[in-house]
């Protein structure tokens, strides 16, 4: 009965002793990717105060454009500034979906006319 408890015992401490292994394994291979996983977030830091910078300038953009065309200084939080900036929110969404929709038609027109020059360009025949 003794051997047996000693044996259950010996088995335990062989799985503790396996389970805080696989722990440091888990940890080693976790601190491995700690450089990587720093660098992805300082970039994605980084990016979302590139990003809040950009909104910022442009906002502040629209409210300069807002007041020269109200021709007075207005309180930022009042509703008809406020519609004013929504109005010109629409305004530049719409001037880059144009400008969108121009290039992709430009680049259309250019491939059909590299694909009619390729086409209509006499191919030399080797002759035999």
């Amino acid at each position: 009965m003794q051997d047996q408890e000693h044996q259950d015992g010996a088995t335990s401490w062989r799985a503790g002793r396996l389970g805080e292994q696989a722990k440091r394994q888990l940890i080693a291979e976790r601190m491995a990717k700690m450089p990587q996983m720093i660098e992805n977030w300082r970039r994605q830091q980084q990016e979302r105060r590139e990003k809040e910078q950009a909104d910022k300038e442009r906002r502040a953009r629209l409210q300069a454009e807002a007041q020269e065309r109200l021709g007075y200084h207005v309180d930022p939080r009042s509703a008809r500034f406020q519609e004013l900036l929504q109005d010109l929110e629409k305004q530049q969404r719409k001037r880059l979906k144009e400008e969108k929709q121009r290039q992709k038609k430009e680049a259309r027109a250019a491939a059909l006319a590299a694909a009619a020059a390729q086409d209509s360009a006499p191919s030399v025949a080797p002759s035999s």
